[in-house]
């Protein structure tokens, strides 16, 4: 049996951040409470995910096989959006560190 919704959840947020909730909702086809839940178990797991990817990519490097390195790294390249992968590689920069592939950064 599902555990009830029993509580609530009340958060500030702008207009236009309530008209993209919306909007995403209705294209998902849910309310926008289902759709919010949705996103904050998509982020837990995503999390989780991550962590176990995060795992799995230092025991690849520790094994010196370029084949399945560079396997690794075009999966999890697939998984983001460009968005993401330029602010990465802008992260990257303030660090000092050089994106592989710089494009992305010039690009966003």
């Amino acid at each position: 049996m599902a555990e009830p919704l029993s509580e609530l959840l009340r958060l500030r947020i702008t207009p236009s951040q309530r008209q993209h909730l919306n909007e995403a909702a209705a294209l998902a086809g849910l309310s926008s409470s289902e759709y919010a839940r949705q996103l904050l178990t998509t982020s837990q797991s995503m999390q989780s995910e991550l962590a176990s990817l995060r795992h799995a990519l230092e025991n690849l490097l520790d094994q010196h096989s370029p084949a399945t390195q560079m396997e690794t790294l075009m999966l999890l390249r697939i998984l983001v959006q460009p968005e993401q992968v330029s602010q990465v590689h802008k992260s990257m920069l303030i660090i000092g560190q050089i994106p592989t592939y710089y494009a992305d950064v010039t690009e966003a």
